[in-house]
């Protein structure tokens, strides 16, 4: 089993989180290849959304196989009761694309990450202030890197994690403007849970890595 790591640990040593959606419920096993692929490709902090068929199952799963310096989480974390069954079923950080206070609050208890969604300064600051690990600035592509650069200087002690429509080829731009990672989806998964070609995946996976890397 995968030992707990120190909240934010991956997140701020590779830079990169990769959101894992799937849409049907038959393809848990692929959710597991994909969380396999992303790992060995050397992606840290892995997030595997609850509105995915099988999200639970899939986090209890991949906690036994994955390596044990990799992160594994649970996203699209909007209330409570959501937040203490990915955490019972083995996650280690909560992502959500708002900030609740109970989720807030589940998470501190349990001593796990909480990367809750915020876009506006008043909305960074409250989520900073219920603890974030992270702050998710969602949808990051709507804005592009120059509003984060803008929202970055006022919040210098803040950890922000842009998230939604960012991929290889826009995330050393995000970086540059002053975010701690960058959450990467569809743009990272491809086609690889309907079958496409993993091999495409972990070299995408690679490429992305590499691009934040080199952007730090």
């Amino acid at each position: 089993m995968m030992p707990r790591m120190a909240p934010g640990a991956a997140l701020t040593a590779t830079g990169v989180v990769a959101v894992v959606r799937g849409t049907r419920a038959d393809r848990v096993t692929d959710v597991l290849d994909v969380l396999d692929v992303l790992a060995a490709a050397g992606v840290r902090c892995l997030e595997v959304t609850l509105n995915t068929p099988g999200a639970l199952d899939a986090l209890g799963a991949a906690r036994d196989r994955l390596p044990g310096d990799a992160d594994l989480g649970a996203g699209t974390v909007r209330t409570a009761a959501e937040a203490k069954a990915a955490v019972a079923a083995g996650a280690s950080f909560l992502v959500a694309p708002d900030t609740n206070a109970e989720v807030a609050a589940v998470a501190r208890d349990a001593g796990v990450g909480y990367y809750p969604g915020a876009l506006t300064p008043t909305e960074v600051a409250r989520a900073w202030d219920l603890g974030a690990t992270a702050v998710k600035i969602f949808p990051a592509s709507t804005f592009g890197p120059r509003y984060l650069r803008a929202l970055a200087e006022p919040f210098r002690d803040v950890l922000l994690l842009p998230t939604g429509g960012i991929g290889p080829d826009d995330a050393a731009d995000y970086i540059a403007a002053g975010a701690v990672a960058v959450g990467a989806g569809g743009s990272l998964i491809g086609d690889a849970l309907d079958g496409g070609s993993l091999d495409a995946l972990a070299s995408r996976a690679r490429r992305l890595l590499a691009t934040v890397e080199a952007a730090r």
